[in-house]
């Protein structure tokens, strides 16, 4: 697998997380008009790219912990 998240997409992620790789694209899809903060509205698009990018394989494999 050669996408790799930082810790602010892995942060992301984790607070989108559900069932499968594309239910968090569609979560996070969803966040996007409400977003004010262009860096926030960035790192959410960067995020989905990089989902869109793996499989759901690669996304089930995933070890997502939230940092603080």
């Amino acid at each position: 697998m050669d996408t790799i998240f930082n810790v602010e997409e892995s942060n992301l992620i984790c607070i989108f997380a559900g069932e499968g790789r594309n239910e968090v694209i569609k979560d996070i899809e969803r966040a996007l008009p409400y977003l004010e903060d262009t860096d926030m509205a960035e790192l959410s698009g960067r995020v989905i790219g990089k989902l869109r990018g793996m499989t759901d394989e690669e996304f089930a494999q995933l070890e997502l912990t939230e940092a603080e």
